[in-house]
């Protein structure tokens, strides 16, 4: 899933500045993300929290040492044995637990990038919308031109309406909207 969003694996041992570590289960995010992401398994023990927590922090602080803006996350995957070790690692890093009580998408939704569902082109279609709204209007001509000039960008319809306040000034016969 996060192959799909343009999450690569970072492999291991990595250097940051002058600091050589291993961390294996690193991820970086897509290229317009400074998020790095670390899966572990749910420590199942106090010892394993702490190795978790160590190996997080070291990270964090070499990340910090460097000058580094990127953000860590770290994941943890499995069913919740016991809170041990969350504490402390919410101190450091971002924290999204997978354990099956959610699909994973939603789980991992802090991470994934967003994605609106496609709609029909008609319904976007504010243009046709609009032009069918003033045409019974009086000054429809004018107003027409205006709404066709969206098409083309916000300074064509500058242009227009400007062109139109010039005209109306000009013409001693003037139609307003």
């Amino acid at each position: 899933m996060l192959t799909e969003n343009g999450y690569i694996e970072v492999s291991s041992p990595i250097t940051i500045g002058d600091i050589q570590l291993e961390v294996p289960g690193l991820w970086e995010g897509p290229p317009d993300s400074l998020d790095l992401s670390v899966i572990a398994d749910r420590p199942a023990s106090r010892e394993a929290a702490l190795r978790l927590f160590w190996l997080v922090q070291r990270l964090v602080r070499a990340l910090d040492a460097a000058g580094s803006r990127r953000t860590m996350t770290v994941i943890l995957v499995g069913f919740q044995s016991s809170p041990q070790g969350m504490g402390e690692l919410l101190e450091l890093a971002r924290v999204l637990v997978v354990d099956g009580s959610l699909p994973t998408e939603r789980m991992l939704g802090p991470l994934l990038r967003l994605r609106l569902p496609s709609t029909a082109t008609a319904q976007l279609d504010g243009i046709a919308e609009v032009a069918e709204a003033i045409s019974k209007k009086r000054a429809a001509r004018e107003l027409h031109r205006l709404v066709q000039a969206a098409s083309a960008g916000a300074t064509v319809v500058s242009d227009r309406y400007k062109a139109w306040i010039d005209e109306s000034f000009a013409s001693p016969r003037s139609t307003d909207a």
